[in-house]
C-alpha cells in the first residue's frame, strides 16, 4: 500500500495543475494516469525519422495571452523559454470540395445589418444559437459561424450556453497573444510532471474507491493500492460518477446527469511536398463527416505537414481514409505517420450553471474530496487550471 496526503486520478492538464498546487503547497501527492504518458488533449503524438522530430496536437491545439493562471504554472516550471510563436494562417470552410475563405461565405448586407447588436446584447442566459445569429445575422450563423463553433468541442454547440463558449479574459502583458511552444503541448504536461515532490504512476487504471475511517483507499487494475486522506478525480463526469457509486450516490448520480461527446480524431502527417492545399489553421467541413482538420501548419516544418481530423463518431475506417486523402489531395501512400485517439468531451446545455451550482454546494462539507475538469466552468484549457485552483483552495480552507 503506498498512502500520501493526496491521490490525483486523471493526468490531463487539469489532473496536473492540481497536483502541481498540491506539492507546492507541501502535500505528498501521487498522480495516477491509464496511459502510458500524462498529458490528455496535451498528448502530442511524435514522429521521428532521419534524427528528425514533428509533433502534432490531437487534443488541445492552442493557448493565449489570457491564460493567466497555465502561465504561472509556466513560469514555476521554469520552461517560458520554450513558448514559441504560431504563424498566421487562416481558417478555411470546405464547400463542395473546395477550400474557401470564412469571408467569402458570409451575407456582408445580413453581418452589417445585424452586428449592431453586439454592443447591446448580453450573453447571459442566451444559448450560442440565440446570441451569435443576433450578432452575425441567422443565415450567416447556420451558413457558416455555427459550424466554426461546431468545431471547437467537435459537436454540434447550438444548445451551448453562449458565455462558456468564449470569455473575455484579461491578457498578460509581454506574452504572445496566442502560443503553443517548441515541443508541442505535451511538454508543458511533462515539465508540471517532473516537479519535485509529485509521484506519476502512468499506466495504472483505477478500477474502484472505497473510504474507511476518513481515508480514501484506490484500487488499481495492477492490484496496487493507493491511501490518501484527499482524493481528487480529474477525468470526464461519467469515470468520475462510477468510481464514486460506493463512496457518494449522491454526487455520483449527480454527476452521471452531465451529458458528454466522443470525439474520433485521426492525425497524419505527410511529407509537404505531397499536399497542395495552402497553409491553413483548420479546414473546417459544413455538413461532412468531420469537423474540423486543424493543421500543423501554424508551427511551419522544412519536411512535413500535419493534420488531426476531428471526425463525428461511428464512422467507419474506409469513410475516414476516403474523407482524409480528398480533402489533402494525396494517396494513403504518401502518408508517413498516422494515429487515432479517442477524446471525451463535456456538451453543455443551458441548465449547466444549475448543475454547477448544485455540486459546488454538496461539496461544500465534503473537503478532502475534488473534483476538476473540463466540465465545470468551461472547456478552455484555461478554465480547467483555473477549477483545479479552486479545489486546491477549497482543500486548504
Amino acid at each position: 500500500m503506498k498512502e500520501h496526503d493526496v491521490v490525483v486520478v486523471g493526468g490531463g492538464i487539469s489532473g496536473l495543475s492540481l497536483a502541481y498546487y498540491c506539492i507546492k503547497g507541501g502535500m505528498k501527492t501521487a498522480l495516477l494516469e491509464k496511459n502510458s504518458e500524462v498529458g490528455g488533449s496535451f498528448a502530442s503524438s511524435k514522429y521521428a525519422s532521419s534524427g528528425k522530430n514533428f509533433w502534432l496536437e490531437l487534443g488541445a491545439h492552442t493557448c493565449y495571452s489570457s491564460y493567466q493562471n497555465l502561465l504561472d504554472i509556466i513560469e514555476g516550471c521554469g520552461v517560458t523559454d520554450t513558448i514559441i510563436p504560431r504563424a498566421k494562417v487562416p481558417f478555411s470552410l470546405m464547400i463542395d470540395g473546395q477550400i474557401k475563405s470564412i469571408v467569402s461565405q458570409l451575407s456582408i448586407p445580413e453581418l452589417l445589418m445585424s452586428v449592431p447588436n453586439l454592443f447591446k446584447l448580453k450573453k447571459t442566459g442566451q444559448s450560442v444559437k440565440s446570441y451569435y445569429s443576433k450578432i452575425v445575422g441567422e443565415q450567416n450563423y447556420r451558413d457558416v459561424l455555427s459550424h466554426f463553433f461546431n468545431a471547437v468541442p467537435s459537436q454540434p454547440t447550438d444548445d451551448f450556453p453562449a458565455e462558456m463558449m468564449f470569455k473575455s479574459r484579461e491578457k498578460r502583458k509581454g506574452v504572445l497573444k496566442n502560443y503553443t511552444f517548441k515541443d508541442g503541448l505535451q511538454s508543458v504536461a511533462f515539465a508540471i510532471a517532473a516537479q519535485r515532490g509529485l509521484n506519476i504512476f502512468t499506466g495504472t487504471e483505477v478500477l474502484g474507491v472505497r473510504l474507511e475511517n476518513g481515508k480514501y483507499f484506490i484500487r488499481t487494475a495492477g492490484g496496487d493500492e493507493f491511501i490518501a486522506s484527499t482524493l481528487a478525480l480529474a477525468m470526464p463526469s461519467a469515470v468520475s460518477s462510477n468510481l464514486l457509486r460506493d463512496v457518494n450516490p449522491d454526487i455520483a448520480n449527480h454527476l452521471g446527469q452531465l451529458k458528454a461527446a466522443t470525439v474520433d480524431s485521426v492525425g497524419v502527417i505527410a511529407g509537404k511536398e505531397h499536399i497542395n492545399l495552402k497553409p491553413v489553421a483548420a479546414v473546417i467541413s459544413p455538413g461532412d463527416v468531420f469537423f474540423s482538420a486543424v493543421s500543423r501548419d501554424t508551427v511551419p516544418d522544412d519536411s512535413y505537414r500535419g493534420f488531426a481530423f476531428h471526425f463525428r463518431p461511428g464512422l467507419d475506417e474506409k469513410t475516414k481514409r476516403e474523407c482524409i486523402t480528398s480533402t489533402l489531395g494525396v494517396s494513403m501512400s504518401n502518408i508517413v505517420h498516422s494515429v487515432n485517439r479517442i477524446n471525451t468531451v463535456p456538451s453543455l446545455r443551458m441548465t449547466h450553471f444549475q448543475w454547477l451550482e448544485k455540486i459546488n454546494t454538496m461539496l461544500e462539507d465534503k473537503k478532502n474530496l475534488l473534483l476538476c475538469g473540463n466540465y465545470f466552468g468551461g472547456m478552455a484549457i484555461e478554465d480547467c487550471v483555473i477549477r483545479s485552483k479552486s479545489e486546491y483552495e477549497r482543500l486548504k480552507g
